[in-house]
């Protein structure tokens, strides 16, 4: 299959296939995680991003490249889970730009592509560490621009260069992050990565093909059909307290010159027909979620910059009844009222989500070291505040970017509060005082963030020699701040080695949270004894009900 030019359909078998071939190997991604313990989640934190991608795409999987390179793109973005999942998003976002002009591309154009992926990915990250699948995606793009340059060159060839050198990159990977070598992996991220383009390769040599239904969608460019609800003279008032959950697609007549000055305009113009606003532009396609008493009223105003297509309404009132009569008591005779302030926390554990609320967090998303939630979980527990700035606790590292890409969705209403840890997360929400400006607000968070030290307990699922530790399989584990402090067989010993290497002189006070493979007389009894050996300070114990770790320690 000698392609001289990539266009819509052949883009659509290739992300189908190299979809197929991560779903199919992601147990393989998750298993390469450098550190022994049963978290690693890189595979199918890629592999649902990727199938928010595809999802997004089935709906306009008969249009064009651009058209469809575009709905991968956004459809990843927001399902981006974990950093993984976000670079990935990044490395997909950067070539539907660069392809966002044609409806068909040459050869050159697809190596260009690639690199404009690469450049997208590399922006998005603070601080890009080499030896991953950043180096990854540059080494092949790399490749692809030297085989475009081949008179012979075909999309074909140019992808099996970007295959070749993506696999030879993966494997030096552990020369570039000696903990990688010390693990004996190479790069999860990477290997992801090479999947999907292995995926791709096989679908330009048609060695796999990919059914999917075409989901080919109308667009809407003349006046609202009947049966849209719309006036408002037929509402009760409790339509009006709630009122219907509208969202739509603008195609724009062509792409604007900024993204960010077309989700301004787009936001100015709605904003006034109801709240809990989202809205995401890419190149020319605006997605537009909102709530609002009159939706007949925001598609018409909508229409004011393009065709809508993915209409979808849903009346709140009536959902509001069906969720059944004791909600209702509670609920019914109080509206929602904006607040100034709201706090979002990422906790997994009913503990742990229980005592995020009791000290003022307005939503908790479930999730954590093996569950990330997506950037869109995030955007809808933001939205669900009906706050006019809500501050966002992550509470994990790999949760951070996903943070940040809701940040970037929905601009400065939000501020993400980088805690990498659940004791950081606690320590900043106690911080939070609702007389201080989101600066402020943001300044102290972080402080009292920092001065928390965390350690954690869990076992190891497989033998590794780590950070000058032989860790054998269903040995347990102490991590300081993430690295591995102490290694034992006795789940006691260990967390007491840890502790004592956490304690010092200036410490204080010291939080337990016990997981849900504990039981409440095994965490008293464990607490009594500690408090014997670090006699100096002050314990708490807590319900956190977290899987896989058997404690969490706060020290301070």
């Amino acid at each position: 299959m000698n392609h001289k030019h990539l266009d819509g359909a052949l883009f659509v078998q290739m992300v189908l296939s190299g979809h197929q071939s991560l779903e199919s190997n992601k147990q393989k991604v998750n298993a390469l995680n450098v550190f022994p313990v049963p978290d690693g989640d890189t595979g199918t934190n890629m592999s649902l991003s990727l199938s928010s991608g595809v999802n997004e795409m089935r709906r306009v999987i008969n249009q064009p490249l651009n058209k469809v390179a575009e709905s991968l793109a956004t459809g990843l973005l927001m399902g981006a889970r974990g950093n993984s999942g976000v670079i990935l998003s990044q490395l997909f976002r950067g070539f539907a730009k660069a392809v966002s002009k044609f409806e068909q591309i040459d050869v050159k154009q697809f190596a260009e592509a690639f690199q404009s992926g690469v450049t997208t990915a590399y922006n998005a990250v603070v601080k890009p560490v080499e030896g991953t699948i950043l180096t990854v995606a540059k080494d092949a793009a790399k490749a692809a621009a030297q085989a475009a340059r081949s008179a012979t060159a075909t999309v074909q060839s140019v992808m099996e260069a970007v295959l070749t050198e993506a696999e030879r990159s993966l494997k030096r990977t552990p020369d570039l992050l000696p903990v990688l070598k010390q693990a004996n992996v190479v790069d999860s991220g990477g290997q992801g990565l090479v999947y999907i383009y292995q995926g791709f390769f096989s679908a330009l040599a048609g060695k796999q093909t990919v059914d999917m239904p075409f989901a080919y969608e109308e667009s809407v460019t003349g006046p609202i059909p009947h049966g849209m609800p719309a006036p408002a003279a037929v509402f009760t008032e409790q339509e009006e307290e709630f009122g219907y959950c509208t969202e739509f697609i603008i195609r724009l007549d062509q792409a604007p010159e900024s993204e960010q000055e077309m989700e301004s305009r787009v936001r100015n113009a709605l904003m006034e027909y109801g709240d809990s606003m989202l809205v995401v532009a890419a190149n020319d396609l605006v997605k537009v979620h909102i709530h609002a008493l009159r939706p007949g009223q925001v598609l018409e105003e909508a229409m004011n910059f393009g065709a809508l297509t993915r209409i979808k309404i849903d009346n709140m009132t009536e959902q509001h009844h069906n969720l059944g009569n004791e909600y209702e008591e509670a609920t019914e005779d109080t509206p929602l009222v904006r607040q100034p302030y709201g706090l979002v926390a990422v906790a997994a554990g009913q503990g742990l989500s229980d005592i995020f609320r009791s000290i003022g967090v307005g939503h908790v998303v479930e999730g954590g070291q093996t569950m990330n939630p997506s950037t869109e979980d995030i955007i809808k527990a933001v939205e669900s505040l009906h706050a006019d700035h809500v501050f966002v606790l992550p509470n994990n590292s790999n949760i951070i970017m996903a943070a940040e890409q809701a940040k970037a969705v929905l601009g400065d209403r939000i501020s993400v509060i980088p805690t990498k840890t659940i004791p950081q997360g606690i320590a900043a929400v106690l911080a939070f005082e609702a007389d201080s400006s989101p600066e402020e607000n943001v300044k102290e968070m972080t402080a009292n963030a920092g001065r928390i030290k965390t350690g954690q307990v869990t076992q190891a699922v497989r033998d590794s020699h780590f950070q000058d530790f032989d860790i054998k399989e269903g040995n347990y584990m102490g991590l300081a701040e993430g690295k591995v402090v102490a290694v034992g067989r006795d789940l006691e010993e260990t967390a007491q080695s840890l502790l004592a290497k956490m304690v010092d002189e200036d410490s204080e006070i010291i939080a337990v949270f016990y997981g849900n493979q504990i039981s409440q007389e095994q965490a008293e009894a464990f607490v009594n004894r500690l408090a014997e050996q670090f006699n100096q300070c002050e314990f708490e114990l807590h319900y956190g009900g977290q899987p896989l770790y058997e404690y969490i320690f706060s020290v301070e």
